[in-house]
């Protein structure tokens, strides 16, 4: 077994793939002396207690050993950042410290801030190995995170059902997750889904965020309150803004998939107005609610605009893109 880091650099935008990544880390290196790992967990977003600096530098009466757990240290000043750059060089054996960077990834690397990639103990985790990076889902590793989280909670999940979980469910690890742990309490000892296992579902996005596209193409007052209902009712809120986006674009995929003719599975309730929306978008339209979609996502992550304002654009975005479409 190869010897523990000093500490680890996780880096990981999504929280439920980044608590396994910990839990896989912390299983894969047992204390030597023993029992499992003592866990102490700090965030970045806070100020630093005094207590963490302790647990980093202190040795207890009977040196328990501990995984210290930083949360989101992307959002710690660059002075406390310094400081816990030295003390990481230096920090007593018996610790083990996890500094999780929870920043997105763009073409396969993760968007480190550059004050944080200059610190030594970036650098030394870098020489050392001690860079532990794992992506969030995408289009391309949801079906494979959908097959794997299935089968460590007992599912024995068939291709279409893989599918059709894929197009219901938004590729955030946490919400699916979630929604496959209540999967898995229904199917029971056999691990099969009953028949009718998308009503099992929290939501299903082949009808709400269709839902918000057709408030917005009918206008009206309507359309702002429609929106803002089906985003707290089917989505949680403000916490799944990001999810509600990926989805929105995911839409607009189904619909250039209908309008080239592909073979989409599709509701009943909802496949013919979906086809006729297709064709009133058009490529052109559907391309531009991607850019839309994408638009507002950078709001956010750029801090341009608060998750509320992005939305209430978005939608007035959507608004005159199908206002100006031939009737």
């Amino acid at each position: 077994m190869p010897e523990r880091p000093q500490f680890t650099l996780c880096l990981c935008p999504d929280t439920y793939l980044l608590r396994q990544r910990v839990e896989i880390l912390l299983a894969a290196h047992p204390p030597a002396q023993g029992g499992g790992w003592q866990q102490a967990v700090y965030w970045g977003d806070e100020n630093l207690p005094a207590s963490l600096w302790e647990d980093l530098t202190l040795q207890g009466l009977f040196a328990t050993p501990k995984a210290i757990i930083i949360r989101h240290a992307e959002n710690i000043p660059a002075a406390s950042l310094r400081e816990l750059s030295a003390v990481l060089m230096r920090c007593a054996n018996h610790v083990w410290p996890m500094v999780c960077l929870e920043v997105g990834f763009e073409r396969g690397a993760a968007k480190v801030p550059a004050h944080i990639q200059k610190l030594p103990c970036y650098e030394k985790a870098q020489k050392a190995g001690w860079l532990d990076q794992t992506p969030g889902l995408d289009e391309r590793t949801f079906p494979h995170f959908i097959r794997e989280e299935g089968k460590r909670l007992g599912l024995q999940l068939r291709p279409e059902e893989i599918g059709i979980l894929t197009r219901h469910l938004p590729a955030d690890a946490t919400f699916a997750g979630n929604e496959l742990a209540k999967l898995a309490l229904a199917a029971g000892s056999t691990g099969t889904l009953p028949p009718n296992f998308t009503s099992l579902l929290a939501h299903t996005p082949e009808l709400s965020i269709f839902e918000v596209i057709r408030a917005v193409q009918t206008g009206g007052n309507t359309a702002p309150q429609a929106w803002r209902k089906i985003l707290e009712d089917q989505l949680g809120g403000e916490t799944s803004v990001f999810s509600f986006m990926a989805l929105l674009l995911r839409e607009g995929r189904t619909l250039w998939q209908i309008l080239a003719g592909e073979n989409v599975y599709l509701p009943s309730s909802v496949a013919m107005a979906k086809k006729q929306m297709a064709q009133r978008l058009g490529y052109a339209g559907i391309a531009k609610m991607w850019e839309l979609a994408l638009a507002a996502e950078k709001g956010v992550k750029s801090g341009e605009r608060s998750p509320d304002q992005a939305l209430e654009m978005l939608v007035a975005e959507m608004f005159t893109l199908f206002q100006n479409l031939p009737r």
